[in-house]
């Protein structure tokens, strides 16, 4: 039996609530570090306050040093009234989501981060909550894992994940960090640019073999969503993907809502005639 399975029981919430997309409360942002510019917006994301506070399980998977990692984030969050629990704390994390009132999917490797979250169970549990109306925010491969896939990640497979799917709390793929253009390094004290493929290279190549849209998401920058409201925050434009189209340049959050809601299946083509 692996470590994972033996510190963790997997278990089911006492009860499923039934998907309902306008139950929807998220706040997807391309980088942690940057959270705490956005205070407000995570106060109310949650309810929080320091006069009514709020529990909010930490998900640290994405990091090798869970300890530190949340000791952080209890510290940055304890001044909103954010009381952190993180669930590598727990034997059971996937029962102690009946007690808290949110969760934070905190940034790092996502193969590493989904890998857990399948072996522990908590990949589904907190899908099931979070569709039932429970606050999510993500951060980097946090909102990598609300998408459909992990497969518009910038980050190295180090692990190998059961499979690339993801939660799917949205239908469609975030691009995490985007930034356009080539990037620079400096060589003998001259700024030199980088001569393989561009993030849009990528995210292209990702689209030529799949039809999921795609959100590059800039640094600073948030999606918060309510139900079948998007508001892009951080005063940045979003990149939009959509597989036989060029990329457009967006402004406004409410570009994207068409995206909540599932594609619809192409009809099925008729049958010729039987022999």
């Amino acid at each position: 039996m692996s470590r994972l399975k033996r510190q963790f029981r997997k278990a089911k919430p006492a009860a499923v609530p039934k998907p309902d997309p306008e139950k929807l409360n998220l706040l997807l942002m391309s980088n942690g570090a940057l959270a705490t510019n956005r205070a407000e917006t995570i106060a109310e994301l949650y309810g929080a306050s320091p006069e009514n506070p709020k529990t909010v399980m930490f998900i640290p998977f994405a990091l090798k040093d869970h300890d530190a990692v949340t000791d952080r984030v209890k510290k940055a969050y304890a001044p909103l009234g954010i009381n952190i629990v993180s669930a590598h704390e727990f034997k059971d994390p996937v029962a102690e989501l009946d007690k808290v009132d949110g969760i934070y999917m905190g940034g790092g490797n996502t193969f590493r981060l989904l890998d857990t979250l399948q072996k522990t169970g908590l990949l589904e549990a907190i899908r099931d909550k979070v569709q039932g109306g429970m606050p999510y925010m993500g951060a980097s491969a946090g909102i990598n894992v609300a998408g459909p896939t992990i497969m518009t990640t910038n980050d190295m497979p180090i692990v190998q994940p059961k499979t690339m799917d993801a939660m799917k709390l949205v239908h469609f793929q975030i691009n995490p960090h985007y930034f356009e253009g080539k990037p620079h390094y400096e060589e003998d004290g001259k700024i030199v640019p980088y001569q393989g493929e561009t993030r849009d290279d990528r995210i292209i190549q990702f689209q030529e073999e799949n039809a999921t849209p795609v959100i590059g998401l800039k640094e600073g920058s948030a999606l918060r969503i309510r139900g079948s409201k998007i508001e892009l925050l951080g005063g940045k434009t979003a990149k939009l993907f959509e597989q036989g189209k060029t990329p457009a340049v967006i402004t406004d959050g409410k570009d994207f809502e068409r995206f909540l809601k599932p594609a619809k299946s192409a009809p099925a083509a008729p049958k010729g005639p039987q022999p």
